[in-house]
């Protein structure tokens, strides 16, 4: 996660965000390991999980044999990832970090989820991409997912409002989304409300912001400008799902020019 470290979601409600965002990770990570293992990168090999959140696909890719570093920009968010203790295997380590400052590690992979809608900025949206490739060896997988822009408006016109109620230790706790179109700006201006329901409070935290979605094209261009080529897209992380019939776009690439992203840093 990055670039909105206020939201609540990464802050005070950190410790919920699995319950509220309930992903099937084992199933989705069998499909990264697929991808992995078609280009050549085998357990063993290094992956950062760029913007990790609570850290279970780090966890989980890690029980598939891979080394693998997670960084978010949310202390609180990298707080939950660390507490998985004793179910934690050893070849995962959790840091802060920006998406924009990567060290230039030599990771023989990456994998970015739900992130890169919150670069909103159009040198940031490419600066992202040059940050991964310094990150990469030559040849490195990248792996990630946006919002596409033509299905997420069609969703969002239909389906601007979303709810989910879970129990919790610390009370009821409801989580409210309303989105709204900036469709000048292929933007979604999203208000979110979580409200706590115990018997002795109830406590409430609203938050707006702005997230950008993404072009097949756009975000073709973008890999390209950074040397990334190889360009696979799926409609999910399931290779039988096709573009289109998700809101998502999941592309697989790999770093073929990182000269081309040593002379955009360089500029």
């Amino acid at each position: 996660m990055t670039g909105t470290s206020g939201r609540p979601f990464y802050t005070e409600y950190a410790w919920a965000f699995d319950l509220l965002i309930d992903r099937p990770v084992g199933r989705e990570c069998a499909a990264i390991v697929s991808w992995l293992l078609e280009r050549g990168v085998v357990p063993g090999a290094t992956l950062l999980d760029a913007g990790c959140g609570t850290g279970r696909y780090a966890v989980e890719l890690a029980r598939r044999g891979y080394v693998v570093e997670g960084v978010d920009r949310s202390p609180e968010l990298i707080a939950v990832a660390r507490q998985a203790g004793i179910d934690r295997p050893l070849s995962t380590s959790f840091r802060l970090g920006d998406l924009l400052a990567l060290p230039s590690a030599g990771y023989d992979a990456i994998l970015c989820r739900g992130v890169l809608n919150d670069f909103v900025d159009a040198d940031a949206r490419q600066d992202v991409f040059i940050a991964f490739a310094g990150a990469l060896r030559p040849r490195g997988v990248l792996i990630l997912d946006v919002r596409e822009w033509e299905a997420t408006k069609e969703r969002k016109l239909r389906e601007p409002l979303f709810r989910k109620r879970v129990a919790t230790d610390r009370g009821t706790l409801t989580f409210t989304s309303y989105t709204e179109l900036d469709l000048e700006n292929q933007q979604l201006i999203v208000s979110e409300t979580h409200s706590l329901h115990s018997d002795v409070e109830e406590h409430a935290s609203d938050y707006r912001f702005v997230m950008r979605c993404w072009t097949q094209a756009e975000l073709e261009s973008a890999l390209a400008g950074a040397g990334f080529g190889g360009i696979a897209h799926h409609g999910a992380y399931d290779p039988s799902v096709p573009i289109g019939a998700t809101d998502r776009l999941v592309t697989v690439t790999q770093l073929f020019s990182p000269d081309r992203a040593d002379a955009a840093r360089a500029r």
